[in-house]
């Protein structure tokens, strides 16, 4: 038979096709986050840098415009949150003030962005500090060894060939390579692994069930047993990926294969449905991923999960020294950059066990935890042992950035959050009578002067998108009728709203040396409640209440005697014209002619002119109606700019008050006075309108300005062992490096 219709056959009989009705990537954003160091004492200042990314399509530039960083303690309450802009292709930088009153212990860096809210909280980037503690240091014998074993995929089924992933540490968690042997209860001895410098080994073989099996060695000379979890017959999944070729297999399925469903899930294809699960296949995807998980379920429950990488390709490009003298000055070279790379550099003491690279937290933490720390020493192995202890870390961690069956069932409506582009904020306003203001404009006034507007709806909802503006800037708020006038309302400004803290794997400083040897099985849990045949994870946001404070109904600046002068203030500083009023105000000048032009040089042409000015806090404005700047306003009355002369020259005993409005105020009366109003009241005037402010203030989250990263070279002022850590960022992917090197005296 010829051999294109024999592959044919293989590959309709292995159950190769997926379905097409799941085309959504579910794509979201990551965030990488750089401090200066991990070790602080209260009252320092925390100097950070990071970026956002979006990788579905190996492209970096993400879709936000602002990120969110957050510090909080250990038992998850939220010390510092800043918000900042990260339109520099996701760049940010910021300082973080810690108190002086804070107690020493771990404390947490979180950020993300709204976009990311639309995925578990468990996906955020978390960094861990010490505050006014210090790393252990690595002795030179070890008091005591630990084992984690963990099956791969979780689960050690039998009759079939597994893998069994174990990291051995010392007690204060470093690494240590030692020889392990695999011994069954008879102590017979059936493999053999040496654990690599992140303390990681894989141990292959077919268990057999009720027998049990141990990991034996001498580690720094003492003897140690290490137990691994019993094999079972539960059901199991299990696959290995070469390019775009995925082979799978289901272990201890049975012969009912309908009842299971198996899908598969990757950044670069998406999430995919087998069209009919197989006892064995060959999946031919689109794309070769990077990461590919596999899922198989029965009805809402996920039976089994296994994760594979593909083959680890990456060489080291940083060349630096071995050994630095005390005072010299590290230098680094990298063999190959591209066009618009940014790199992140930072120089940390080998004891600190805190260190996290742009690569593994960008590409693998983001979608995956694990009971197991990720490898210590990723960066300083070969591209071999890379590979192996990657696929080993992966081997035991699970999928954390959405749940599979609500990520099928809302498809793109999984994404409530759209990503945050602009500043904006949105509420509803209502009538007195507790009706909406409908069809109306809402008017919102910034102190810079500037002014914004959008439509109300039926329902009286608005979203009003603002410039971007610093955090603890107000704006006035001020309802405006479908007739254009303003009007008493109530103001219900949206509640912000920020995910709550959830820490999956907390940082712990190690026990004390006593503390017994332990082998660690999987360990993670979630706490769920269960509903019906479907368990449901709750993530609660954390609501903060909007910022709103209602203005005084009374005339506000005669209330606080601001920039207002009545009848009895007129006849106690006997004033003679309204020109004397306005120049007695505070920080109000009004002169005839402006000597100045634009750029401070003296103008004898303008300093004859006929225009009236004011100078106040606001900057320089001509009193003229044409300008839209500061009219006269008299008894309700908008005097042109042919009577500005008449008008200062009033004689003041005519005046009842005379008062200077902000610019929220002047809606009431004129239009377009964007830099206020000057309002007259003469002793003849029967009714005298009232001042209200008919609106609210409001003050949103707004950015923390972005201070520069301190990138300054990096000196060696003590002896001992170091590590650089080089994270570099191109346009279509990220790299990191690492290089160890040791600080001598001369």
């Amino acid at each position: 038979m010829n051999g294109k219709y024999i592959l044919l056959l293989f590959f309709l009989l292995t159950g190769l096709s997926l379905n097409a009705q799941l085309p959504t990537d579910f794509r979201s954003e990551q965030v990488y986050l750089n401090p200066e160091k991990h070790t602080y004492l209260p009252g320092d200042t925390i100097a950070l840098e990071g970026i956002v990314t979006c990788l579905s399509e190996k492209e970096l530039n993400p879709y936000s415009n602002y990120v969110y960083v957050e510090l909080f303690n250990g038992q998850d309450s939220v010390l510092l949150r800043q918000k900042l802009s990260c339109k520099r292709r996701g760049y940010f930088s910021t300082r973080m003030v810690t108190e002086y009153e804070w107690p020493a212990g771990i404390y947490y860096l979180r950020a993300y962005t709204q976009f990311m809210r639309n995925f578990s909280p468990k996906s955020f980037p978390i960094q861990p500090l010490l505050l006014g503690k210090t790393f252990p240091q690595r002795e030179n014998r070890m008091y005591e060894a630990k084992c984690a074993l963990i099956p791969a995929g979780k689960s050690l089924v039998s009759g079939y060939p597994q893998t069994v992933i174990a990291q051995l540490t010392d007690e204060a968690g470093f690494p240590v390579q030692e020889e392990l042997y695999l011994t069954d209860d008879k102590g017979d001895t059936l493999s053999y692994v040496r654990t690599s410098l992140s303390g990681m080994a894989q141990l292959r073989f077919i268990p057999q069930q009720d027998v049990r099996y141990t990991l034996v060695g001498k580690v720094d000379g003492i003897d140690y047993e290490f137990p691994l979890p019993e094999p079972t017959t539960s059901i199991k999944v299990q696959g290995s990926l070469n390019g775009q070729r995925l082979n799978y297999q289901l272990l201890h399925a049975g012969t009912d294969l309908s009842r299971y469903r198996l899908y598969v899930y990757d950044r670069e294809n998406g999430l995919s449905e087998l069209a009919s699960v197989r006892e064995n296949g060959i999946i031919q995807l689109e794309k070769s991923p990077a990461v590919l998980s596999l899922f198989l379920t029965e009805g809402k429950e996920i039976l089994s999960e296994y994760t594979v990488t593909s083959k680890y390709r990456q060489t080291n490009a940083l060349l630096a020294s071995d050994t630095l003298y005390v005072g010299d000055t590290l230098s680094y070279r990298l063999t190959a950059t591209q066009a618009d790379t940014r790199v992140m550099v930072r120089v940390i003491t080998a004891e600190d066990r805190l260190a996290t690279y742009a690569e593994g937290t960008l590409n693998y933490l983001s979608d995956y935890t694990s009971s197991l720390a990720f490898p210590a020493s990723f960066y300083a192995c070969t591209e071999i042992q890379r590979g192996n202890d990657l696929q080993s870390w992966l081997s035991a961690a699970t999928f954390k950035r959405f749940q599979l069956f609500e990520a099928v069932e809302k498809d793109t409506s999984l994404y409530q959050i759209l990503p945050e582009q602009v500043l904006e904020f949105s509420g509803t306003i209502e009538k007195k009578n507790g009706y909406p203001m409908k069809n109306g404009t809402l008017l919102a006034y910034r102190s810079d002067g500037l002014v914004y507007d959008t439509p109300l709806d039926d329902m009286g909802r608005f979203r009003m998108a603002v410039d971007d503006f610093t955090e603890g800037e107000e704006f006035f708020l001020q309802a405006m009728t479908s007739k254009g006038k303003p009007d008493f309302a109530l103001y219900q400004v949206d509640d912000e709203e920020y995910p709550p803290v959830i820490n999956p794997r907390p940082y712990r400083l190690p026990l004390p040396r006593y503390a017994t040897s332990e082998a660690v099985a999987e360990s993670e849990q979630l706490t769920s409640y269960k509903d019906g045949d479907e368990r449901n994870y709750v993530f609660p946001n954390i609501t903060v209440k909007a910022r709103l404070q209602t203005e005084e109904v009374k005339e506000t600046n005669a209330f606080y005697q601001t920039n207002f002068a009545d009848r009895k203030k007129i006849e106690e500083k006997d004033f003679r014209t309204l020109y004397d009023i306005l120049m007695d105000m505070p920080g109000i000048t009004v002169r005839q002619g402006q000597p100045y032009d634009g750029s401070g040089n003296y103008s004898p042409s303008l300093a004859l002119s006929p225009k009236w000015t004011i100078q106040s806090n606001r900057g320089a404005s001509v009193l003229s109606s044409s300008q839209n700047n500061l009219p006269i306003i008299v008894d309700n009355t908008r005097y042109t700019e042919d009577n500005y002369d008449i008008l200062m020259k009033m004689p003041a005993f005519e005046i009842e008050q005379v008062e200077f409005l902000r610019p929220w105020q002047t809606n009431a009366y004129t239009y377009g006075a964007i830099n206020g109003a000057i309002m007259v009241i003469t002793r003849d005037f029967k009714e005298r309108p009232e001042l209200p402010s008919k609106g609210v203030m409001y003050q949103p989250t707004g950015l923390i300005p972005s201070i520069p990263y301190p990138n300054n070279p990096w000196k060696a002022s003590a002896k001992g062992i170091y590590r650089l850590i080089v994270d570099v960022f191109t346009p279509t992917g990220i790299q990191s490096y690492e290089h160890q090197f040791e600080v001598v005296e001369n």
